[in-house]
């Protein structure tokens, strides 16, 4: 889903995104252009994965999984009291266009987080482009390991960094504050981050694993990680470090599973 902000001057939108979000709304640069982001609670955990996107000078367009548009209007107002900035639901879906394997564009907005993902179009898809499912789209996005939305990410509980937003062109460490960034900048300089999401192969299937999820990651006795989200035979696990590329078990499950030991720098 798509949520505009606007404001008779940019600088009201302006000034109340740069106030929530991990990144430097400011350097969004031309009217075509978009920043990946996250907006954290005040005890520094993911509250919404977001791409905001400049539409025009005084309007700001900002995608949002469809299942928390409500939750996220909710807790952007509490922050909105005095602005004079307006925040809408757009009527307009969101396209991926993405070529496997490949980096190269076809217009739209380039996807901050990684070239390899393609780019996003908002309102219609690319002319000449070959439609395919959303599941289609979901394991190419997760063979990348990139999480998305409340089906990856559980609100209010996940850290950041956990999830690669410095990897993924979603955070500044320079910029002033927002909401979380105490914790975030702190874990940032103390270099404490010991676990990352990576994508995961599992060796068999178990009709009964999204019940399981979020399930922990086992190596014998010891906890490796958590398992996030399943997509068939791959899927997304914060691990720890010493147990990337290792075969570990999932606790109520026979499934095994490899996690990779590449992570994606944008």
């Amino acid at each position: 889903a798509v949520v505009s902000t606007q404001s008779t001057g940019k600088i009201e939108s302006l000034k109340l995104l740069q106030g929530l979000f991990t990144n430097d709304i400011t350097s969004l640069s031309g009217t075509h252009s978009a920043m990946y982001t996250h907006l954290l609670n005040v005890r520094g955990r993911i509250m919404f994965d977001n791409i905001v996107y400049r539409h025009n000078n005084d309007t700001y367009l900002i995608e949002v999984d469809t299942s928390l548009v409500s939750k996220f209007l909710k807790f952007v107002s509490m922050y909105n009291i005095r602005s004079k900035a307006k925040i809408a639901i757009r009527d307009e879906p969101v396209y991926a266009s993405f070529i496997p394997g490949s980096s190269l564009l076809d217009g739209g907005y380039v996807d901050p987080r990684l070239p390899l993902l393609g780019c996003r179009h908002i309102g219609a898809p690319p002319e000449g482009a070959s439609p395919v499912s959303l599941s289609e789209y979901d394991r190419h996005r997760v063979s990348l390991g990139v999480s998305e939305g409340s089906h990856d990410i559980t609100s209010g509980k996940d850290f950041p960094f956990e999830h690669n937003l410095d990897f993924l062109n979603g955070v500044s460490f320079t910029k002033g504050c927002y909401i979380g960034q105490e914790l975030t900048a702190r874990t940032h300089h103390v270099g404490e981050t010991r676990k990352r999401l990576v994508p995961v192969k599992l060796t068999d299937h178990d009709e009964n694993m999204d019940s399981l999820l979020p399930a922990r990651i086992s190596k014998g006795s010891r906890a490796a990680g958590k398992l996030l989200s399943v997509y068939g035979d791959i899927g997304l696990a914060v691990l720890r470090f010493p147990y990337l590329d290792q075969e570990l078990s999932i606790k109520g499950s026979n499934v095994k599973l490899v996690g990779s030991k590449t992570i994606l720098v944008a």
